[in-house]
């Protein structure tokens, strides 16, 4: 079976490899899964099967799949960052106190915040061992680094929780650490696995941060404004946690004194619903879903920059062609509505 995956490269980009890639990745997680201990399998399958969206494979698959030779490298450095990835799912639906996950039971809801907080220790060690299976130590470093700084950013916004006075640059230094930095570690293994020149490595670094960027943007609109019934996971958490996300830090800087002493003072405590009603009215009344698309918009617009600028061809290509996986999500971000802040909070 591992031979016959080798089959899935082509010359140019085409979204049946990739469907093909996904396929595979999927057994070979699940399979990766069996060398972990007792109990923990269970729990780990219960997490890392549950289905989601492969974003960092994926990465990885686009900037590695241009090499027919190292399939089998891309599936286990896929599974690599998505083990991480997972971890840190665990371990921040604990912290936010969150009750799903991708239409499934968070595993402190059901197990334990020890449980989950072990459970995500067990995820990150099992994926530095796994790191640790090639020939060079760059891949571990790369990942190790990725995790770390992924960690540092979760630390600095939960610090932040509740503090009004947030700039936007420290919020983008610390989504750019929590996000980019996985996406980024995902984009540079494919590259590194692929053979790619040591400037198209740095260039899809940086696209790996630039699309991190715009998915937490994203991920921060629709947890302000999004649907319930829209959405595979917990929403609202952000707000109610006392974590300042861009619509609320645009927020905060456009409004005058009296009403910024209303939104700072409800910041992480229970308030009626009149006071949700006052600050839902004043995300309307200062366009700031508008002004977070401008911000969406203009980091996309650096990712396609980046994306040409790619030396090789094929791999430009690639990156051009999963930036298209974003549509959908564009058309969610247009249907946003602030009126549904009241209704998360109800």
């Amino acid at each position: 079976m591992l031979q016959e995956k080798n089959s899935l490269s082509s010359t140019r980009y085409s979204r049946k490899d990739v469907r093909s890639f996904l396929v595979f990745f999927e057994a070979y997680l699940e399979d990766s899964l069996q060398n972990l201990d007792g109990p923990t399998v269970d729990l780990a399958r219960h997490v890392v099967l549950s289905g989601g969206k492969r974003i960092r494979p994926l990465l990885c698959f686009h900037c590695g799949a241009q090499n027919p030779n190292v399939t089998n490298d891309l599936l286990k450095a896929s599974t690599i960052l998505e083990l991480v990835h997972v971890a840190t799912l665990v371990h921040d639906d604990m912290i936010d106190q969150a009750l799903l996950r991708r239409n499934s039971k968070t595993i402190h809801s059901f197990a334990g915040d020890h449980t989950a907080v072990l459970l995500g220790d067990a995820l990150f060690s099992y994926a530095l061992e796994l790191a640790t299976d090639f020939p060079t130590n760059r891949i571990c470093r790369i990942v190790s680094k990725a995790t770390r700084l992924t960690c540092s950013g979760e630390i600095r916004q939960n610090s932040s929780r509740g503090d009004a006075s947030l700039s936007l640059e420290d919020y983008y230094k610390f989504i750019q650490d929590k996000t980019g930095e996985l996406f980024k570690a995902s984009c540079q293994l494919g590259a590194l696995l692929s053979g790619h020149s040591e400037k198209d490595i740095d260039l899809v670094g940086e696209f790996g941060i630039s699309l991190g960027i715009c998915y937490q943007i994203y991920d921060d609109l629709l947890d302000t404004f999004g649907r319930k019934d829209k959405s595979e996971k917990s929403l609202g958490s952000d707000f109610d946690s006392g974590k300042l996300t861009l619509p609320l830090i645009l927020l905060l800087q456009d409004v005058d004194a009296s009403n910024r002493d209303i939104i700072s003072e409800s910041i992480n405590k229970s308030v009626c619903v009149d006071t949700k009603l006052v600050i839902s009215k004043l995300f309307d009344s200062h366009f700031v879903i508008p002004k977070c698309l401008d911000e969406f918009n203009k980091h996309f617009s650096n990712i396609k920059l980046i994306a040409n600028s790619v030396s090789d061809p094929v791999l430009s290509d690639y990156l051009t062609g999963f930036l298209s996986f974003f549509s959908s999500k564009i058309t969610l971000l247009n249907t946003l509505k602030t009126s549904n802040f009241l209704a998360l909070h109800e």
